[in-house]
């Protein structure tokens, strides 16, 4: 027997991440009746893993122009949408919680807790009224009139809203139900990947964090960033914005003095070892590289870490200086869509309405977040996608 639930909603939202929510409340603050449907028994699980579980919201002092540009040639499409909610009406939006900024731009709740985030969102769901249904998973929509009327779920109960929104996220949720009203779904690849590597060494220093050193892949150009290691690779910032362009077997090096020409480093050294020619190398380096690194790269020098260093010869000294700043990486392989931040590809953009986030195709039907062919770099462009996406579709409802 098919149940109904009798309420009609003027939105149902599908899928409870960081853009259904943030579409629910949305509509909810110009007064429409909203039920929020999460196929997990709790909302926000990507949400909690952001940011290393810190939750990088948004990135400011950038115009609008420069933070599209972090999406690639897509990035246009969302220079509408910020014009509505951008950067300064997130920060408003959550500047209860409170937030913190970084120096390169970055912002996080103060706490540094996803959890706060999250519960911050179901408060606000709650104070709006939105119905809040969780463990059900949506099986299709049906149609009336040329709209969809009501959205069917698994245990056959059926929910009737005046329109629909999905937010179901990146691939690990499926596109059925967009391909069901006809929407084209642009190929789907795993974006902001780890990678695992050769070199097995690597798990010794599993959650070791390097900020701003230099990354070159292959003979390419050198570019500074954060970059952490995992117990099958590497991963951080700079690794998972490189991740696309990284192929097997490809070489990453890491330059842990991107800063320094060899002669200059050269020349720091000598002046390191002259000024406490008694101490062990060891000693000597352990306030510039971090101890475990230090171990490795003196191992891959032929160099005993209780060496004295007024003892340590000039052929010695060459290969420690090119191990600094060049460790070579061999890439085995780029992790896929079990470990990857975020999908490339998605609801085409030609079948969206930028300024209302509204399809093309059906009237009543409407688009946030992941879900759509949008991917940026990491550093909070993500999450102010989402944010964006949501916050315009909700308040474009009619």
């Amino acid at each position: 027997m098919v149940m109904s639930l009798k309420s009609k909603y003027n939105l149902c939202v599908i899928g409870g991440g960081p853009a259904g929510m943030m579409a629910a409340i949305s509509a909810s603050l110009k007064g429409k009746r909203v039920v929020l449907l999460e196929k997990n028994k709790s909302l926000g699980a990507k949400l909690l893993l952001t940011g290393g579980g810190k939750c990088n919201l948004t990135h400011t002092n950038l115009s609008n122009k420069d933070f599209v540009s972090k999406f690639q040639k897509q990035g246009d499409f969302l220079l509408s949408p910020l014009s509505v909610f951008g950067v300064k009406e997130t920060m408003e939006f959550f500047k209860e919680l409170p937030l913190k900024v970084e120096l390169d731009g970055r912002v996080f709740p103060k706490s540094e807790k996803a959890r706060d985030v999250l519960d911050f969102f179901k408060k606000k769901l709650k104070e709006n009224k939105v119905k809040v249904l969780l463990g059900v998973e949506t099986a299709n929509f049906q149609f009336k009139d040329g709209k969809i009327e009501k959205v069917v779920l698994r245990d056959k109960k059926e929910i009737f809203a005046d329109n629909f929104l999905i937010a179901t996220g990146g691939k690990a949720y499926g596109y059925e139900l967009p391909k069901s009203i006809g929407h084209t779904i642009t190929e789907l690849k795993p974006a902001l990947s780890p990678v695992q590597t050769k070199e097995k060494w690597v798990s010794i220093l599993k959650g070791l964090s390097l900020r701003k050193v230099g990354v070159s892949l292959n003979k390419n150009k050198s570019i500074k960033g954060d970059v952490l290691f995992t117990h099958f690779g590497l991963s951080g910032p700079l690794i998972l914005n490189l991740s696309e362009r990284i192929k097997p077997r490809d070489k990453i090096f890491i330059d842990l003095f991107p800063d320094k020409s060899i002669d200059d480093l050269n020349k720091d050294l000598l002046s390191l070892f002259e000024k406490d020619s008694k101490k062990t190398i060891k000693n000597i380096l352990s306030g510039l590289v971090s101890s475990k690194l230090l171990d490795i790269v003196l191992n891959f020098s032929g160099i005993n870490k209780d060496q004295i260093s007024r003892n340590i010869k000039k052929e010695e000294r060459r290969k420690l200086i090119k191990n600094l700043k060049k460790i070579e990486f061999n890439v085995v392989t780029v992790l896929g869509f079990e470990k990857a931040m975020v999908t490339k590809g998605g609801v085409s953009l030609k079948e969206i309405d930028s300024k209302t986030m509204q399809s093309k195709i059906m009237e009543n039907l409407y688009f946030a977040g992941e879900v759509i062919d949008l991917n940026g770099e990491t550093g909070g462009f993500n999450l102010q996608m989402c944010f964006t996406t949501g916050f315009v579709a909700g308040k474009s409802i009619f």
